[in-house]
């Protein structure tokens, strides 16, 4: 039976709620350690769009939920920030 996407996996019990989000991240990593290339290609998988290397905008909740679970998978550390329009233009 063929493996299911990590990013599947993560975000199959997460409830969906519109709207944009940030996900600011980060890695604590030692002397050369790297951030795992598998990180960056379950990345791709989901509709995001990098605004700097680590903060990730989101068009959903459970979006945003899975970028941050999948940067804990990793070992990093990651929080959710709903964002609200105040000034229209």
């Amino acid at each position: 039976m063929p493996r299911h996407p990590l990013v599947k996996e993560l975000s199959a019990r997460i409830r969906d709620k519109p709207g944009t989000y940030l996900v600011i991240y980060d890695f604590e990593l030692g002397g050369q350690g790297k951030i795992p290339t598998r990180f960056y290609l379950n990345l791709k998988r989901l509709s995001v769009k990098t605004l700097q290397k680590s903060v990730i905008m989101c068009s959903s909740l459970k979006t945003a939920v899975t970028v941050a679970n999948l940067v804990k998978h990793y070992g990093g550390k990651a929080q959710v920030f709903e964002i609200k329009k105040v000034i229209s233009d």
